[in-house]
Order: structure tokens, then sequence, then C-alpha cells
């Protein structure tokens, strides 16, 4: 085959750089059946975190760095005031999540606990979603239920989904957990005989959402927890009950490297410090060539729509200040500076 017309392609949006380890943002799975301790686990892990992001914090400002989402009918709250080791679980910040469980409403929830100022979520669970009243499934079904319309639910809703529970959309961790079931399979034995076999322990989501995550624990009936991923490394051979020092390890390895978050926050502030002083430089010079008026009117347009300059971006600051040009040049022809 020939594969030249391949070969001599170029794109300028693909460029080699120096492979370099970068901070990342936690995107953490539990999956346990009911009673494992999928809740309690992963609450213990968040706390871990914190703890060893902020060592010089006592224990009840450490807990409002965590938020629940919860899809379980509140029972992540049984959990406040529980001893667990030298760890008693405190209040954190909490958000009950009932149906529908749209990616919509799943969005908001996450929204309003990053306001409050958290700095990891808990989703528990993911199972709600994809499954549940209003869920993704759901989704599916009301565009048709045809297999083809799995191409629409997925844009629309699994892949945000996605983004949302590995913390790209809010650059936050997220600690999920999701239900499992026993999954069985119809299978022939060695006399012939058609047969219930267990398969194991499924997770209640769809088979592919592991893959999106670093870490996945899998918590068993004894509350012991092994890994079926483990991008860290940390936990291959596991086999015990989660612990806050477990989060520590987590937290130590997700800021290992280059912090690209801190790096793109401080990039905004030097580009929002330019608009700001684009905005300061336009009002200045409309104030000095007798321009308010004009400056006011033109800001008034359906097009900008906004009452201040400071609330414009970048691009619509520089057409302003180029439509602006023409006119101050006027007004300094006609002696009115």
């Amino acid at each position: 085959m020939d594969y030249s017309k391949f070969l001599n392609l170029q794109f300028n949006d693909i460029q080699v750089v120096k492979a370099v380890r970068e901070k990342l943002i936690g995107a953490i799975m539990l999956q346990a059946p009911s009673g494992a301790g999928k809740t309690t686990s992963a609450l213990l892990l968040a706390y871990g975190m914190m703890k060893a992001k902020y060592p010089e914090l006592k224990d009840e400002e450490i807990w409002i760095k965590i938020g629940v989402v919860d899809t379980e009918h509140k029972r992540s709250l049984v959990n406040v005031g529980m001893q667990k080791g030298n760890v008693t679980i405190g209040h954190y910040k909490f958000v009950e999540f009932n149906k529908p469980y749209s990616i919509e409403r799943a969005f908001a929830c996450f929204t309003v606990l990053k306001q409050q100022g958290v700095e990891v979520i808990i989703f528990d669970s993911t199972s709600h979603v994809w499954e549940g009243t209003g869920g993704i499934q759901d989704y599916q079904q009301a565009l048709g239920g045809r297999f083809q319309d799995w191409r629409t639910a997925n844009k629309d809703a699994y892949e945000p989904f996605v983004d949302l529970v590995t913390g790209v959309v809010h650059e936050i961790t997220i600690i999920n957990t999701a239900r499992t079931k026993q999954e069985h399979a119809m299978v022939t034995n060695e006399l012939g005989k058609t047969e219930v076999q267990k398969l194991g322990m499924k997770p209640i989501q769809r088979d592919s959402l592991e893959y999106e995550f670093q870490i996945v624990f899998n918590i068993d009936m004894d509350h012991k927890a092994r890994v079926s991923k483990d991008n860290s490394g940390l936990f291959e051979s596991m086999s015990e009950a989660i612990t806050p020092e477990h989060g520590k390890l987590i937290y130590e390895w997700l800021d290992e490297g280059k912090d690209i978050l801190a790096e793109k926050k401080e990039k905004e502030r030097i580009e929002n410090e330019k608009r700001l002083g684009l905005a300061a430089d336009i009002h200045k010079q409309a104030t000095d060539f007798n321009l308010l008026s004009w400056l006011g009117q033109t800001l008034a347009h359906p097009y900008f729509n906004v009452s201040r300059l400071e609330d414009l971006d970048m691009q619509k600051l520089e057409e302003i200040r180029k439509a602006m040009q023409p006119v101050m040049e006027q007004q300094e022809a006609n002696g009115n500076v």
C-alpha cells in the first residue's frame, strides 16, 4: 500500500516536546458491593490527601475541604462522627443528589461544591448516573434506544460525564464510587451440561469507564482493597483496608513534577492584567478626547451589551480600541480635544 499521501502531511497543532512529569488531578475509582465500605474508604482517602496537603490545619478545617455528592439516599451521613483508627470522620460538605440522575444535575452538584471551596469531591456513586432514572442509559432510550443513538448519547451525556468524574471539568481531584454485582454466564461443563457460572464482580457502569482513572480499587466484603488498575505503582500488592495513609501516598504521587495548573493560573492572571490594562487605556483615551458618550453608546450596542469595559474580553476590547481610533482623530481635527 502506498502511504506517501500520509507521510507528506504536516499539521501545525502537532508538536514534539521534551516529556516532563506534570502534577496531576486525581481521578480515583472505588468499586464494591453494597456494605463493603466504599463511602468510608473514600472519606479516609480524601482525608489523607488533604492532611498531606495541609498538615498544619486542624481536623475540622481539613474536613470542610472535602465534599460528597450523595446519590445513596444520604447514607454517607452515617459516617459523620465515626471513629476509624485514630481518625474521627468530621463534618464534610454535603450535597444530596436525587433523581433524575441527569448529567446536567451532576454538573450542578459538583459546581456548587467547587464554589464552596472544596478541594476533593467524592461522587457516591457513579452507578446512578449510568443506569438510574434520568441517567445516561435513559437518555439513550429517549433518543430512540437504537444502537446508532449512542452516538448522540455519548456526545451529549457520556463524554461530559467522563470529563466530570475524572476532574477535567472543575480541575479538582475526584474520588468516585461504583456499585458492583455478581456477574453470571451460562457455560457447558465437562459433562456437556449447561450450568450457571459466576464470573466475578462487575461494576454497575460502562465497561470502558475503568480506563479513565489512574487508580481503581476493588473492595471486598472484608473491607480489603486490591487494585485492578494502578498508574502510580504504589498499590500493586495491596490487600488491606484503605486508610488515610493511602490517601497521603496518592497525594504525594499526584503532586510530583511540574505544576501545570499553577502555570495555567499564572498565565490567566497575566492575560487578565493585560485585559484590564487595555480597558483602563481605552477609558482614559475616551476621557481625554471627550468620547465618554460615544463609548457608552458603543458598550450598549447589542454586540457588546455591557455597562463596563472590564466586562469585555480581550478581543472585543481591541475591536473598540480600533473603532475609537478614527473617532479620536476626527475629534482632534475638529479641535474638540
